[in-house]
């Protein structure tokens, strides 16, 4: 409750003392050019045309005048497609890989913050989410902070074509191919922001020794580059160990990645990423009793939503010959379709019984799927294929 007063409090005092917020399309050059007339940040809002959160990010926060009113004081908004980059070059330059990024720079085009993606469905936890940014940028920005690795200009000499034409989108099949490989041999300058940048965005893909190489240098990149991408990097050179691991079922690979990333990330970010891959080499191994009691300790827990339940009951139906977990998996369903009747879970609950051998349940659940379905005015194709095999 205190919360949402002090919001519309601030939404109402700086909407009474507003100014014009800059929004500027796509023209870097034009917002750096206000940004400095105005002594003000340039907030770079990273979007593509097919980013449904950066839509509602978009519509509910950046379109809000209130929230125009209190950016206005210290930002210029530039609106930047991250997939028409061969102008300005942005995304290459902030190595933008996900949507929607923020970047914010300095009146002198330094970067004082970033964050990926803002938590949030609805105005007020949308709107909560970018101010907190905001204001925590206000607070660098003014003790003259900036993330040091970065310089101000855009140059791309020093990154290699390969990353130029997958930005690009020119050629986006570049892993594994010659130049690729070669890159990370010959690397000749490790602190510098193109390799890093490159790094970074291509680290689940790289060779062990670039793993190695980055631990070496672990420090200096969190100095140069910051918590946040040097914490983002270990997580993306860590996963790529673990998919070699799945990818050979070799336990002494899985061992290893689990020490690379005990190594280099803090706790908050193993708990996330080793149990996430335990899991999924269960499921490589087809260790199917392993993989249900991991779920169902979570499911006890209230941890484990109605998405992800559904997409482990497919995952079942699709893998899975175990009698013992598909009788558990269609009691979940059942029990999941009685709270929540949609299309997409009674497709999943008829699929398990159909395998279970219960032709007549699923003939009952694949029509009350097929009803809920063009209620909804959804594609029914996929139950009306299954009561013809039934």
């Amino acid at each position: 409750m205190r919360k949402n007063f002090t919001i519309v409090s601030l939404l109402l005092f700086y909407f009474v003392n507003a100014q014009n917020l800059d929004v500027i399309e796509q023209d870097y050059l034009k917002a750096i050019a206000i940004a400095k007339e105005k002594n003000k940040m340039i907030f770079i809002d990273f979007y593509t045309t097919w980013c449904a959160p950066c839509k509602k990010l978009d519509k509910l926060v950046f379109q809000n005048d209130s929230i125009q009113a209190i950016l206005s004081k210290e930002f210029v908004l530039l609106r930047y497609n991250a997939e028409e980059d061969k102008i300005y070059h942005l995304s290459k330059k902030h190595h933008v890989s996900s949507y929607p990024t923020a970047v914010v720079l300095n009146r002198n085009g330094y970067i004082v913050n970033r964050k990926y993606g803002f938590s949030g469905d609805d105005f007020l936890s949308l709107s909560t989410s970018v101010l907190k940014f905001t204001n925590e940028t206000t607070v660098l920005n003014s003790e003259n902070s900036i993330i040091k690795g970065y310089s101000n200009q855009i140059d791309l000499s020093g990154y290699p074509q390969f990353y130029i034409d997958y930005i690009n989108r020119d050629n986006t099949k570049v892993i594994n191919t010659q130049a690729f490989n070669n890159y990370w041999e010959a690397v000749e300058k490790p602190l510098s922001e193109e390799f890093f940048s490159t790094m970074l965005y291509f680290a689940g893909d790289t060779p062990p020794s670039i793993s190695n190489l980055a631990l070496k240098h672990k420090q200096k990149y969190l100095e140069l580059y910051g918590k946040l991408d040097t914490e983002i990097l270990f997580y993306f050179l860590s996963a790529g160990k673990f998919n070699n691991a799945i990818l050979h079922n070799s336990q002494k690979e899985f061992n290893e990645a689990k020490k690379y990333a005990y190594q280099t990330l803090t706790k908050e970010w193993t708990d996330d990423i080793i149990p996430n891959y335990e899991v999924k080499f269960l499921k490589a191994q087809n260790k199917w009793v392993e993989v249900y009691n991991f779920y169902n300790d979570l499911k006890e827990k209230g941890k484990l939503s109605n998405y992800v339940i559904n997409q482990f009951c497919w995952e079942v139906y699709e893998k899975c010959d175990n009698r013992k977990v598909l009788s558990n998996c269609i009691s979940w369903m059942e029990e999941l379709t009685q709270k929540d009747v949609n299309y997409t879970y009674l497709d999943t609950y008829a699929y398990l019984c159909a395998k279970s051998g219960d032709k007549q349940k699923a003939k009952e659940i694949a029509e009350l799927a097929i009803r809920v379905g063009k209620e909804n005015n959804e594609k029914t194709k996929s139950m009306e294929d299954l009561l013809k095999t039934l």
